[in-house]
């Protein structure tokens, strides 16, 4: 059971979280504990003037937490909704940030294509351990819109960290937003199943050919690039426009000079 000073704080806090401000919160509180009271000794209580009093009710209308009596205007008394009207308010408002969250969430691959770091301090961050690299993984799809690029050793990656259970949810997903990979990697067992499905999972794969196999690799997509480190575990996600230009024009060369013969 909750003490009076936790419940004293829970609907503070509440109030605050719908945006009301020190004085609005004290009136509903106020308000709340001795009930329907004239506007002349509420101000009194709250050692307020009354033009400002009328100040802080206007607001607490905007909020819609304001009730008056029905008696002729100067003889009303004010009191203020319930807190069950806080709850509902505070529900709808979760609502609308979930819906906007929502809608953030879709449009981020374009607000990503438009974003220019220009003259902003490159970001480095690095995720060690499975449950992060993993993290990260997936979150290359949140990020991604039309098309992924991806250099270096599938086996290493697949087979020798994440699993095929966690790429083939990963694929499932990537082909549920419709995003386009191609892939340039290293030849073995994993890029011959990669490459029997290319057809039917939205991906172009190349073996990589005239080069000492490394089991790094690294995914180019909206404006960063992440370099996978299995062996470690560890992930490096990059955020500099410069940079991943520039890796994106060595898999360019690198893409063209391993077609698919």
């Amino acid at each position: 059971m909750l003490s009076q000073m936790e419940i004293k704080a829970t609907l503070y806090n509440s109030l605050q979280e719908l945006g009301l401000h020190e004085y609005e919160i004290e009136l509903y509180t106020t308000s709340l504990a001795i009930g329907p009271t004239p506007i002349a000794i509420l101000a009194k209580t709250l050692n307020i003037n009354r033009p400002n009093i009328y100040k802080v009710i206007a607001e607490l209308e905007k909020h819609g937490l304001v009730k008056f009596s029905e008696r002729k205007k100067y003889n009303r008394t004010f009191m203020v909704e319930s807190p069950t009207v806080v709850r509902e308010l505070l529900h709808k408002k979760k609502e609308k940030l979930v819906e906007q969250d929502t809608k953030l969430f879709t449009a981020l691959p374009d607000l990503l294509a438009l974003y220019r770091q220009g003259e902003l301090p490159t970001s480095v961050k690095v995720f060690e351990g499975k449950d992060q690299f993993l993290k990260i993984f997936f979150q290359v799809l949140d990020e991604s819109k039309d098309e992924i690029l991806y250099c270096g050793s599938a086996q290493d990656l697949v087979s020798g960290f994440i699993g095929w259970a966690e790429e083939e949810k990963w694929i499932a997903k990537r082909l549920k937003k419709k995003i386009f990979i191609k892939a340039l990697i290293f030849g073995g067992t994993d890029a011959e199943k990669l490459k029997d499905d290319d057809a039917t999972q939205m991906r172009e794969t190349r073996l990589i050919k005239n080069m000492l196999h490394f089991p790094t690799s690294f995914h180019l997509y909206a404006n960063k690039m992440i370099i996978w480190q299995p062996k470690a575990p560890m992930a490096m996600l990059i955020e500099d426009e410069y940079i991943v230009a520039m890796f994106k024009s060595i898999f360019n060369v690198l893409w063209e000079n391993n077609k698919n013969q």
